[in-house]
This record gives structure tokens, C-alpha cells and sequence, in this order.
């Protein structure tokens, strides 16, 4: 049964793959970044979290492409298709909004 389940788009399988582990990604990096606080430069985790960052930044966007390609072909793509884009979506905007308080905080200083 769980074979079957991805089985009409792969691609959409793809998009949701990569929308979940960006939200893991990013999800873990807020979290460790958080619990580090001003620590982060004498922390060994920081470099993990600083890639779990960049690597959920850019699963983003490839959860979205892959999920409106998924879209645009004519196999039935199934609901982690439209899963995937909205997961992409709120993550990417998550990182923008990270981006900006970053740029904030590096002006100020």
C-alpha cells in the first residue's frame, strides 16, 4: 500500500520530499540558533544550524518549482503537490524574514 502511494507523480513525491525537510531544516535551525542566543560563536552546533539555515533556503524554492511542475504535467499530481508548494511557500518567507531581521541587527551594530 505505502508503495502505491507516490506512485501516479513522482515529481510531486519530489516537491513534498523537499518542502517537508525545508521545514525540518529551517525548523531546526530557528530552534538551535534560539537555545544558542549569545553563545553561538563558541558553540560547536552553530556551524550545523548555519547549514540546516542554507539548506532549507534552498529546498524552498526547489519544494515550489517542483510542486508547480508537478502541477503542469498531466498526471494526477495528488495533494503533496499542493502540500509541497504551501510548505515551500511559508518557509521561504520564514528565511526572508530572518534575511531582514539579520540585516537589521548587522546595520545596528
Amino acid at each position: 500500500m505505502s508503495s502505491r502511494l507516490f506512485q501516479p507523480s513522482r515529481l510531486a513525491a519530489a516537491s513534498f520530499g523537499l518542502g517537508l525537510g525545508a521545514l525540518v531544516g529551517i525548523s531546526v535551525a530557528l530552534v538551535t540558533g534560539s537555545m544558542l542566543g549569545a553563545d553561538a560563536q563558541r558553540s560547536p552546533l552553530a556551524p550545523g544550524a548555519g547549514i540546516a539555515f542554507w539548506a532549507a533556503a534552498l529546498m524552498a524554492p526547489a519544494a515550489i518549482v517542483t510542486g508547480v511542475l508537478a502541477k503542469i504535467r498531466l498526471k494526477e499530481p495528488g495533494w503533496w503537490s499542493t502540500l509541497a508548494i504551501l510548505l515551500g511557500a511559508v518557509v521561504l518567507v520564514i528565511v526572508l524574514v530572518t534575511l531582514v531581521f539579520i540585516l537589521a541587527i548587522v546595520s545596528t551594530s
